[in-house]
């Protein structure tokens, strides 16, 4: 028996949604919430960033200064 929860499905969630802004990588609609902006948008993956610069914020923006967010380092875009 299978169920349909219209919370998990909608129809606008696209792969298009799903993909990191900056690289085009495949990301869940989880990471896209949690680390993405209010609209759900991801700038910045796990192929494309550190774990550190996801977590500080990093994926949430579409222009970051990585220098701050680890200290120092180029950005990686």
């Amino acid at each position: 028996m299978t169920t349909t929860d219209s919370r998990l499905t909608s129809r606008n969630d696209t792969v298009t949604e799903n993909r990191c802004r900056s690289c085009g990588s495949f990301v869940t609609r989880d990471f896209a919430r949690v680390f993405g902006n209010n609209e759900n948008d991801v700038f910045g993956c796990l192929e494309c960033m550190t774990a550190t610069e996801v977590k500080k914020g990093g994926a949430r923006a579409e222009h970051v200064d990585t220098t701050k967010l680890i200290g120092g380092r180029e950005p990686l875009r």
